[in-house]
């Protein structure tokens, strides 16, 4: 994990773990919000609701034009 000055988190490595919020969903997966501002794909949990915190895993990192792949580990929080 680079820390910058600030000790904000810049980018995680494979098999971090981060929280994440579900910012929008379609058929495949939902879009995540990470905990450090960098944004997020996860598939088969297109059920979550907008605004659910979740905890998950990096699985990918991003490249050209692919968002960070997560696994989702647990559910922290469901939107209403």
């Amino acid at each position: 994990m680079a820390v910058c000055e600030n000790k904000k988190t810049v980018d995680y490595e494979i098999y971090e773990s981060c929280y994440g919020y579900v910012n929008s969903r379609c058929g495949q997966g939902i879009f995540l919000e990470l905990d450090n501002g960098q944004r997020a794909f996860a598939y088969k949990f297109w059920s979550l609701r907008t605004g659910s915190k979740v905890l998950c895993t990096v699985l990918r990192k991003p490249m050209n034009d692919r968002l960070t792949l997560v696994g989702i580990d647990s559910i922290i929080e469901y939107a209403a």
